[in-house]
This record gives structure tokens, sequence and C-alpha cells, in this order.
């Protein structure tokens, strides 16, 4: 019986895809906001901002922008919302609009520029934190470019309405023909007019939204 020609085949193994290895890193794909990721700078920068937003919100929403004595009593107090006056220098204050002993209706144009300027401080204050706060904790906030040179601007403009705001405040309040005494009794400290805690507020808000403003440039002169 002849033998049948021909060759057999070993079957091999069927080819698998090459795979390449690589390593995922995960600084590279995780996201984490934390206090951390911000150098002191940027860290000090946001509490201070935080800091200039809350004197914002006590200055512009107390009455106490400007006020006068008489008889070592507080007669008459005002910020850029509400009037208040004590009648007769007794005890029960009467409060209201700026122009509600005016003849004339309506407010000054300087008293109306500072009430403005509050509401767009408000409105600027707000982003301008969170974003100061975005900037700071993001483990790649400093990819940003222009998120980072818009929140200089904010910073910036926190402090300069701030500034504006005492300024137009300052010059065009009428201050002893506000309310006027009498006369000025010399047995008492009687002031017809001085600045209060909330005009005061503002200025130190100008100040601290201004270091916010160094921290951050500090911070990017260090980074470049």
């Amino acid at each position: 019986m002849a033998t049948p020609r021909g060759y057999t085949v070993d079957p091999a193994e069927p080819k698998r895809p090459k795979v390449t290895s690589y390593q995922v890193n995960d600084e590279d794909t995780k996201i984490s906001f934390s206090c951390g990721n911000g150098s002191l700078f940027l860290k000090l920068s946001s509490v201070l901002m935080f800091l200039s937003c809350i004197l914002q919100v006590i200055a512009i929403g107390a009455p106490y922008w400007a006020a006068g004595w008489r008889r070592s009593k507080m007669s008459w107090h005002e910020g850029v919302w509400m009037t208040c006056y004590r009648a007769e220098l007794e005890n029960k204050w009467i409060c209201g609009a700026y122009d509600y002993l005016n003849p004339r209706p309506g407010v000054p144009f300087w008293y109306a520029a500072v009430q403005a300027m509050c509401l767009c401080s408000i409105v600027i204050f707000i982003p301008a934190l969170l974003i100061n706060l975005f900037y700071t904790m993001h483990p790649k906030g400093k990819m940003f470019r222009g998120l980072m040179w818009f929140n200089f601007g904010l910073t910036l403009a926190t402090a300069l309405l701030p500034l504006i705001m005492v300024i137009v405040f300052a010059a065009g309040h009428p201050r002893r023909d506000r309310f006027p005494i009498p006369y000025l009794d010399q047995d008492y400290d009687d002031s017809p007019f001085e600045f209060h805690f909330c005009f005061i507020f503002e200025i130190f808000a100008v100040f601290v939204s201004v270091g916010a403003f160094i921290l951050e440039i500090v911070d990017l002169r260090k980074n470049n």
C-alpha cells in the first residue's frame, strides 16, 4: 500500500494584536479641587478677597456712612439707601429715603451715582470671588491664561469701585448743610457732620482688594 505523499502543517498559535503598554498618570486625568493646589500668595489673595467682600456687604447695607451729633447724642445718620434722624432729640428715629425732607422729588446726582456703583460692586464682587477661588483651588488653574487675566481684572475692579464711591460720596455730600444744627452747645461735644464706620469700611475694602491684587501679581512673577 502506497504511502500518501504530502506534508503536514502544524497549527500555529493565532497572532495576537500587539499591545503597546502605557501608563495613565492619575495626575493628568483626575481633577481635584483643593486649597493645596494654589500657592501661598493665591491662598492669601482669596482670604483678602473674602474679607473685602464682607466689608463691602456691611458698608452697603448699613445706613452709617455719615452721622451728626448734638448734645452728645447722635441726631442723624445715613447710608446710600436710607437716612434716619432723631426728632427733637427723642429716642424715636424716623427713617426714609434720602429725599424725604427735600421739597424737590428725586435724589442728587452724586447720591444716585453712589447707589449705582454700590450695585455694580456687588455684581462684580460675586464673580470675582468665585473665579479667584476657582483659579486658586483648580489643579490646572494656571493653564487658563485668559481666566487668569480676567481674574486680575475683576480683582482690580473690586478695589477701584469702592475707591470711586468714597470719593464721590465725600465730594458730593453737603455735610453741615444736610442737617444743620441751629446752635452748638459748648457744654457738649457737638459735631454736625462726621464720616461713620461704613465709610471707613469702604476705605478698608479698597486697601484689602489692592492687597489681593498685588499678591496675584507676585504669584504670577514668581511662576514665570
